[in-house]
C-alpha cells in the first residue's frame, strides 16, 4: 500500500513540474508563452535527442540476488533518438537506440496518417499498429458499434487537437505563477553545426514549491475569467461534434417513437455553445473556489511517506532543472532536463531516487522535411492480430526468442507471465451465473475457452460449419483444434485425447482445462480448500 501511495505522489509531481514549465509568465525580454505556443507552431523539422532514467542505489540497501539483478539491469536506462524528422503533423520517423545493462538495440519508428510502423532489431518483420488500435483500444465489438462517419471523429480528434494546443496551452502559460529561481541570459550555441545566438531560460523547482505554485495557478484562473471561458469554448469545438455522433448513432438503434430524456435535456446545450460555455463557466467556478477555499487543509490532510504528510513529501528531495535555448522567432533549438524523485518508501528495494534527464536539439524548422520510410515490401506483423486485441503475447511472439529485446521483455520484465484463477461454484451456486463459470465434469475441470485463451494472450477462432474451435497461441506459436463433442483434439497437427469432450453450454465453448493450458505452456493448480483451479505461465 505504501508503494501504491508514493507512485500516485511522485506521478502528482511530475504532472504537477510539467504544468510548471508550461506556466511561466514573460521573463526579462523572454515571452515564455509565445515559446511554448511556438511548439505547436511547428509543421515540419529535424531534431536529436536523448532521454535516460538512472537508479540511484541506496547505500545502505542489502540486495538479494533478484534485486541486484534488476538494479544492475535498469541502472542506466536510455533511449537515444539519432535522427527525427517530421513532415507535416502526421508524419514523422525516428531513427535510435534502446540501451539498457549492457545491451543496445537499435530502431526505427514511423508514423504517416497516424498509423505506426516500428523496425526494432529482434523483430521477425517491421510490427503495425494502426490509428484505430490506438484510438479504440483492443475492443473489435467497440469498433463494430460506432458508425464510420463516428470512427473518422474520432480519429481526426488528434489533429484538431493539435491544432487546438496553442490556444490551450496559453491557458496556462497565462495563469500558472513563475517559480522562484528563474533567469535569462544571453548564449551562443551549436546545433546541427549552425552557429545560433539564443536567450538561455534556467528555471529549477524544488518539491517544497510545488503546493505554492499550485495554489497560484488556481487562484489566477478564478480571476481570468475570459480565459476560462475560451479554454471550455476549445474543448467545446474538440468534443462536441463527436457528442453529437454518438447521439445520432443511438437514437438510430432506437426502436421507432421511443425518446431518450436525458438526451432531451442534453441538446440544448449541444446546439448552443453560448449557453453550454456559461453553464459550464459557471459549474466549473463554483468547483474552484470550493477548492481554493479547502485548498490548505486539503493539503494538510493528504498523507504522505511513512505516515507523514503530503507537505513533508514534496521537500528537496525532489526536484528539476531545465534550461531552454530560445532562438530570435522563440522557436526552443536546444534544452537540457533534469527530474530528481526520491522514493523513501522503495529504500526496502535498494532504491534511494530516480534521475531522469533528457537533451534535445532541433534544426530546419518548418522547413522541407522528408521522413525516412521503413521498408514494407517483406511483409508486416499486425500486432492487433486476427482478433483485434493488442497484447503482451502478440508482441513477444513477433520476436526473435535469440534476440535481446526477446530476453529482455520475456525473461527480464517478464511482461507474458500470466497467473489466472478461477473458482469453481458448487452444484446449485448461480451468485456469478451472468459470467461463464467453469464446471466440474466427473473430476475433469472444464473451462469456457475463449475467457482462458484470452487470458493467456491467445486468439480463439469458431468454425460453426464444423463446430470446432481453434486455439493459436502467438507466444508459442503453436496451434489447437477441438471439435464440440468429441474427445478427439490436435496440438499442431498431432492427435490428443481429451479427459472429457468439448461441450457447448449456453452458447460458450468449454474444454478440459488441463488440456487448454498445457497446449500452451502453462502449468495448472488446484487448491482444494477454495475450490480454485489456477492457471501459471512464466
Amino acid at each position: 500500500m505504501k508503494k501504491r501511495n508514493w507512485n500516485f505522489r511522485a506521478g502528482l509531481m511530475a504532472s504537477a513540474l510539467a504544468i510548471g514549465l508550461a506556466g511561466c509568465a514573460p521573463v526579462g525580454t523572454v515571452d515564455v508563452s509565445k515559446a511554448i505556443s511556438n511548439s505547436y507552431a511547428i509543421k515540419s523539422a529535424q531534431s536529436s535527442s536523448s532521454l535516460t532514467f538512472e537508479l540511484i542505489q541506496e547505500p545502505s540497501a542489502s540486495l538479494t540476488a533478484e534485486q541486484k539483478r534488476v538494479m544492475d539491469l535498469f541502472k542506466n536506462f536510455k533511449i537515444d533518438i539519432t535522427d527525427s524528422k517530421q513532415q507535416g503533423l502526421t508524419s514523422a520517423s525516428m531513427k535510435g537506440t534502446l540501451s539498457y545493462g549492457s545491451s543496445s538495440i537499435p530502431f526505427h519508428l514511423t508514423m504517416t496518417d497516424l498509423d505506426y510502423v516500428l523496425d526494432i532489431e529482434g523483430a521477425k518483420k517491421p510490427i503495425v499498429v494502426s490509428n484505430s488500435d490506438m484510438a479504440f483500444g483492443s475492443n473489435p465489438a467497440a469498433v463494430a458499434m460506432l458508425t464510420e462517419e463516428l470512427q473518422k471523429q474520432i480519429q481526426d480528434l488528434t489533429l484538431k487537437a493539435v491544432d487546438s494546443m496553442p490556444k490551450l496551452s496559453s491557458f496556462f502559460t497565462n495563469n500558472f505563477p513563475n517559480p522562484k529561481n528563474i533567469k535569462v541570459e544571453d548564449a551562443l550555441i551549436t546545433v546541427n553545426g549552425e552557429s545560433i545566438e539564443t536567450q538561455k531560460l534556467s528555471l529549477e523547482v524544488k518539491g517544497g514549491e510545488l503546493i505554492g505554485l499550485v495554489k497560484g495557478f488556481l487562484q489566477n484562473v478564478l480571476k481570468d475569467e475570459q480565459g476560462l471561458k475560451d479554454f471550455i469554448a476549445v474543448i467545446y469545438d474538440l468534443y462536441v461534434p463527436i457528442v453529437k455522433e454518438s447521439i445520432k448513432a443511438a437514437e438510430a438503434s432506437m426502436p421507432e417513437g421511443e425518446g431518450n430524456p436525458m438526451m432531451d435535456q442534453i441538446t440544448p446545450f449541444l446546439e448552443n455553445k453560448t449557453l453550454a460555455v456559461e453553464f459550464l463557466y459557471t459549474f466549473v467556478k463554483g468547483s474552484l473556489e470550493q477548492s481554493v477555499a479547502n485548498f490548505d487543509q486539503t493539503i494538510d490532510n493528504l498523507p504522505g511517506a511513512e505516515g507523514g504528510s503530503l507537505k513533508d513529501a514534496l521537500n528537496d528531495d525532489q526536484s528539476l532543472k531545465m534550461d531552454l535555448y530560445l532562438d530570435k522567432d522563440h522557436f526552443t533549438r536546444k534544452s537540457l532536463t533534469e527530474v530528481q524523485l526520491a522514493f523513501p518508501a522503495w529504500s526496502e528495494q535498494g532504491i534511494k531516487s530516480l534521475k531522469v534527464t533528457s537533451a534535445s536539439e532541433m534544426w530546419n524548422i518548418n522547413q522541407p522535411v522528408s521522413i525516412d520510410k521503413i521498408d514494407v515490401s517483406g511483409g508486416v506483423i499486425n500486432w492487433k492480430g486476427n482478433s483485434g486485441r493488442l497484447t503482451a503475447g502478440k508482441l513477444v511472439g513477433s520476436l526473435d526468442p535469440k534476440s535481446d529485446l526477446y530476453k529482455l521483455l520475456k525473461d527480464e520484465l517478464k511482461i507474458t507471465k500470466k497467473n489466472v484463477s478461477m473458482h469453481v461454484p458448487a452444484a446449485g451456486d448461480d451468485s456469478l451465473n451472468f459470467l461463464p463459470q467453469p464446471y466440474n465434469n466427473e473430476g475433469t475441470v472444464m473451462v469456457p475457452v475463449r475467457f482462458v485463451t484470452e487470458q493467456l494472450d491467445a486468439e480463439v477462432e469458431w468454425d460453426a460449419a464444423a463446430k470446432q474451435v481453434k486455439i493459436t497461441d502467438p507466444l508459442t506459436g503453436k496451434v489447437a483444434v477441438l471439435t464440440i463433442d468429441s474427445k478427439q483434439a490436435t496440438v499442431d497437427g498431432k492427435a490428443f485425447e481429451l479427459e472429457q469432450p468439448a461441450a457447448l453450454v449456453e452458447g460458450n465453448t468449454y474444454v478440459p482445462v488441463r488440456f487448454v493450458a498445457e497446449s500452451m505452456n502453462a502449468k495448472v493448480g488446484w487448491t482444494q480448500e477454495t475450490q480454485t483451479v489456477e492457471i501459471t505461465r512464466d
